[in-house]
């Protein structure tokens, strides 16, 4: 990561931001998987929506002052998407078991475990990105999480690329065995 420029955290009075955690019967990711295949996206999404919500936070994103709102939503979605008009949208979501506070200084989570590449983003009404991350049961350990942040570029690996954002959970999301995890970060402009 070095000469990589960082991406410092702060308050918005422009955008808002929550991430909510949604814990799902094991299975319900396949499935998911396979509705979109098959091009039953409403049926996908409610499929979703039907997860119990273990937590739900305000998130801090980076400052977004000087973007077109919607060219920003665009653009936070574009990897996802495949579109060439801005190649580094948002790629990954990292969850962990860190319980640190987030500071405008923060280029990493405190304690990372699993990352995620981007699963589903939609534009959602032309000021906010809805982006989900998905941890079927067994890629994600029985424990207790207390962050979640997302990144821009790198790779598979772990705190790899530039951080966008870092949240900690207004309540820990304790993770059980049989359960898949979607973690949706919604960024409002």
């Amino acid at each position: 990561m070095e000469n990589e420029p960082t991406m410092k955290v702060q308050e918005s009075a422009r955008v808002s931001g929550k991430v909510v955690v949604r814990s799902h019967p094991a299975g319900t990711i396949d499935k998911w998987k396979e509705l979109m295949q098959e091009g039953r996206t409403e049926e996908a999404k409610a499929l979703l929506l039907k997860g119990k919500i273990e937590v739900e936070q305000k998130n801090l994103i980076v400052d977004s002052s000087g973007y077109g709102l919607d060219i920003l939503v665009q653009y936070l979605i574009s990897a996802y998407n495949g579109s060439n008009n801005f190649p580094l949208g948002i790629q990954w979501g990292e969850i962990g078991t860190g319980s640190t506070a987030p500071t405008n200084a923060d280029i990493a989570l405190t304690a990372p475990t699993n990352r995620a590449a981007v699963s589903n983003a939609i534009d959602n009404g032309f000021n906010t990105a809805q982006i989900q991350f998905f941890f079927p049961d067994a890629v994600l350990a029985n424990t207790t999480y207390y962050e979640f942040g997302t990144f821009f570029g790198g790779s598979s690996a772990i705190g790899s690329g530039n951080m966008f954002n870092h949240a900690l959970f207004s309540s820990p999301y304790s993770k059980s065995a049989g359960s898949d995890t979607t973690v949706e970060t919604d960024f409002t402009f």
